[in-house]
């Protein structure tokens, strides 16, 4: 498995705001890279752009494993996303919630328990439904729903957001496990820290 992000003159705008124009950079199976700028430069819509949530104007972003071209649908097969955007079910408990997302990919998880303690969560937080959650919990639980999920591209938006000092550096640590596991990760940032951790760094 050897996954790549080609962005190739890629044009983006929204209403009057040129968010890219001519963005051209690759991104490959193995490295964390960290998409750095300022609030409002384009960090997140890369992302989604990446995961081809979002086309381009013009130009053009394609997925490839190995020498094979990927077809959307068959490419979002491979993407694990986390992002303030995404909603958790507070009338679920973080287990109910762990397995919904996970079976939407088909995913089985063998062990929720031991998951669960790779993010800072415990059993008796796995049966709490999530609307009791703090916000740095819930991140923790869209953590564990990206390991769960077990794809090959993870898009992460503000990883350590809402996170202790702690979480953090789990965050951190599962990402240099990911990327040992010859996994692609992007992550939109503006952590020192983070950028720091990241191989590349693509500024925006």
């Amino acid at each position: 498995m050897s996954m790549r992000i080609v962005f190739d003159g890629v044009k983006l705008s929204f209403g009057d705001k040129i968010i890219f124009d001519g963005l051209t950079t690759e991104f490959e199976s193995g490295r964390a890279t960290a998409i750095v700028g300022a609030n409002g430069a384009g960090k997140s819509t890369l992302l989604k752009l990446a995961g081809r949530f979002l086309e381009p104007d013009d130009g053009t972003v394609k997925a490839f494993d190995g020498d094979k071209e990927l077809l959307r649908a068959e490419y979002r097969k491979r993407i694990a996303a986390l992002a303030p955007t995404m909603n958790l079910y507070d009338r679920l408990t973080a287990s109910e919630n762990l397995k919904f997302f996970a079976g939407l990919r088909d995913a089985a998880i063998d062990d929720i328990d031991g998951l669960f303690a790779r993010v800072g969560l415990t059993v008796g937080d796995g049966k709490k439904y999530v609307g009791e959650y703090s916000t740095g919990m819930k991140q923790r639980l869209k953590l564990a729903i990206v390991l769960a999920v077990d794809a090959d591209v993870w898009l992460l938006d503000e990883p350590g957001a809402n996170l202790d000092e702690a979480g953090r550096s789990m965050v951190l640590s599962e990402i240099a496990r990911a990327v040992g596991e010859k996994k692609l990760i992007l992550l939109a940032t503006n952590d020192p820290i983070e950028a720091e951790a990241a191989e590349n760094v693509l500024r925006l």
